[in-house]
């Protein structure tokens, strides 16, 4: 038997089966019980909410044999024939393929005729709204006034299209989209139905990515299933959905919230390599900050959240710790990186530059507050007997030339004072009394001349400042110069020559079967033919580097595996987004280097890397050497005792120096030590 798809297997069929449009389903049924059914009706709205099902589950209960019936029996001629399509009362119309004069003109000649088996004659037009103006106009007269027991039923997603001729002479039923928890709890069934086992947050996500689409909800279902089996887990539906990994998105966020640029760096940078797109990643972000800002934002607020009961209790801890004016300036920085994300031939160049704007973001003192602290200090300085200049008569007026314009200070005591005036995490309090307790200590005489209270000799002497090099003159410093004889000890020319090494490094590259790198990055090099299959993956790779960074991925982290014409074979690390990948098997440029390079491929296959092979990526391989080369000269100093000695001298002086510039640094080494 055909298989066939969740969403025309479980569609509903009546009224109470339609999920989520009760406005719509419980006015029809009183329509027919009441006897008061129009012949005509328009139902709008998004895709995937149930429109056309509504119009099929209103002619059958319409055309029942004991109907009119809200709800129909669904073992008579006519309700079995509706379902099964075939039902020659019931007449089903594409408006995009018929949609000119002449198919209304066959529809008004059909009208005539009384239905055959049913009570009524339905025609349902679905995507009204690709009639041409032409055909609306030659509808009106039997939209109006049709035959008895006929009905119309249209369907549409953009009921601004339709005139308003046809508008108001039908009934209007505007579908609205389906509620994520009505949604959750359908799929549910379906898959208890099924045989499926799959947790309420997995359908959550699988709800969140329809996007109140009932259809859409099932069709990703589906697909789920086919992927994941009869267990999927919450990972399995987040891959198939191409979801960024939640734990990225929170490292981000706790990365902002918490001025760690490091976290948000670490973020953007796995999310590049594991080949999400980086849109996705910024619209998830926008998602997060917006339920962030929920959380905080009222008591009843997390009502309309639509996230798990433990993600819901992260953001509480998160939010605890911040502040919705932070949550919010960074969703609007975050809103302007997406649109530039995604027209931007380098997405993690802007997305990178923005998590400085991010990291930097720090809640906003009101105006109000501000000016009523310069109120209460002007009164302080008065009580405490100082004058509170009035403002100038030039304030207002421009300044003639920059000879008028008073210095400003340098950056560093402006950012020293408005660091001291205002300090972040000091209440406001305190922070008047740290201001004004000079005021009060002092009279107004010593405070008033600014020459006397700070002058320049006195806040920085250069004389004294001297001193610090007597604690190491050039005298004591000279045993420097003995240090020569070690340079006696292994002369230059014995120990390598350059002319000698030359030879040695020229001969590998003379081997090298690539030449110079040309100028054109798209050019390929001359290589031999006699190549191996892998030296020109080597080559391969090079080649693709020079593309620039929308190959990095393809040249530092897939492995080759084999050439199978026409297919040349390579694998990535698992946990890469395979699915990515291939958007990008269709590149030009990579297609062109794989038919230079391997003549016989022109397709590249990819799938998840065979752990049990032990092959690495180029990217492990470079690490891998970088470590063995650390270890080797780790090894060689234990293995000299002079040299292990320098490094233990200086060792924990370097490590101070680091952690403090103004750590004392160490003296030479004694003649004896050397």
């Amino acid at each position: 038997m055909t298989y066939q798809a969740i969403a025309r297997k479980w569609r509903p069929t009546t009224f109470d089966e339609i999920a989520g449009q009760n406005h719509v389903t419980r006015t029809l049924r009183n329509a027919i019980k009441l006897g008061r059914v129009h012949h005509a009706f328009l139902f709008s709205g998004p895709r995937g909410v149930g429109k056309t099902t509504a119009a099929r589950a209103l002619a059958r209960a319409l055309n029942c044999s004991n109907g009119p019936t809200p709800d129909p029996c669904g073992e008579c001629a006519s309700c079995k024939e509706i379902l099964a399509g075939a039902s020659p009362d019931v007449i089903e119309i594409d408006g995009a393929s018929n949609n000119s004069v002449d198919d209304i003109r066959e529809l008004r000649d059909s009208v005539r005729y009384m239905p055959v088996h049913g009570q009524s004659k339905v025609y349902i037009v679905d995507e009204v709204h690709m009639l041409s103006k032409g055909a609306f106009n030659a509808l009106l007269k039997t939209l109006e006034e049709p035959p008895p027991k006929v009905v119309f039923m249209f369907a549409t997603t953009e009921p601004q299209r339709i005139p308003d001729t046809i508008l108001s002479r039908v009934q209007r039923f505007d579908f609205k989209r389906i509620p994520p928890d009505v949604v959750v709890e359908r799929l549910g069934f379906i898959a208890k139905e099924e045989g499926v086992k799959i947790d309420e947050d997995a359908l959550r996500l699988i709800a969140r990515a329809g996007e109140g689409s009932m259809r859409d909800a099932q069709s990703l279902m589906d697909q789920v299933i086919s992927f994941a089996g009869d267990a999927p887990t919450m990972e399995q539906v987040a891959d198939i959905l191409g979801l960024v990994d939640r734990k990225l998105l929170y490292q981000m966020l706790e990365g902002i919230l918490y001025a760690k640029a490091d976290d948000c760096l670490h973020a953007v940078d796995a999310v590049y390599s594991y080949g999400y797109e980086l849109s996705e990643f910024t619209a998830e972000m926008l998602t997060l900050l917006r339920n962030a800002t929920l959380v905080g934002l009222s008591p009843k607020s997390k009502d309309y959240l639509d996230v798990p009961s433990d993600e819901r209790e992260r953001l509480e801890a998160l939010c605890k710790q911040s502040s919705t004016d932070i949550l919010v300036r960074a969703f609007h920085v975050m809103l302007d990186v997406h649109d530039l994300v995604a027209r931007s031939n380098r997405p993690r160049l802007v997305l990178e530059m923005a998590v400085a704007r991010l990291v930097s973001l720090r809640p906003a003192q009101p105006i109000d507050r501000l000016l009523h602290r310069i109120d209460h200090l002007e009164q302080r300085i008065r009580a405490a007997g100082g004058v509170v200049l009035a403002p100038s008569r030039d304030q207002g007026r421009p300044r003639s030339s920059d000879d008028e314009k008073e210095p400003s200070p340098p950056a560093s005591e402006a950012q020293s004072s408005s660091s001291e005036d205002f300090p972040p995490d000091v209440p406001e309090s305190a922070a008047v009394e740290a201001i004004e307790a000079p005021l009060e200590a002092a009279p107004a005489e010593e405070a008033a001349p600014a020459e006397e209270a700070a002058p320049a000799e006195e806040a920085a002497p250069a004389e004294e400042v001297a001193p610090a090099e007597e604690a190491a003159p050039a005298e004591e410093a000279a045993p420097a110069e003995e240090a020569a004889p070690v340079e006696e000890a292994a002369p230059a020319e014995e120990a390598a020559p350059a002319e000698e090494a030359a030879p040695l490094l020229a001969a590998p590259l003379l081997a090298a079967p690539l030449l110079a790198a040309p100028e054109d990055p798209d050019a390929v090099p001359a290589f031999s033919l006699d190549l191996s299959e892998q030296e020109r993956f080597e080559l391969f790779r090079g080649w693709l580097e020079r593309g620039g960074a929308r190959y990095e991925v393809w040249a530092q982290d897939c492995i080759f595996v084999g050439v199978e014409p026409p297919h040349l074979r390579m694998e990535f690390a698992k946990g890469f987004r395979l699915k990515h990948v291939s958007f990008s098997t269709k590149d030009e440029r990579l297609l062109k280097g794989v038919r230079a390079f391997f003549p016989r491929c022109t397709q590249v296959k990819v799938k998840d890397r065979d752990e049990t092979t032990g092959r690495l990526t180029h990217r492990e391989n470079v690490a891998k050497q970088a470590a063995e080369a650390q270890m080797q000269l780790e090894q060689m100093i234990e293995d000299h005792a002079d040299i292990k000695a320098i490094a233990e001298h200086f060792d924990a002086a370097i490590r101070s120096v680091h952690a403090d510039h103004r750590a004392p640094i160490p003296p030479p080494l004694q003649p004896s030590e050397k």
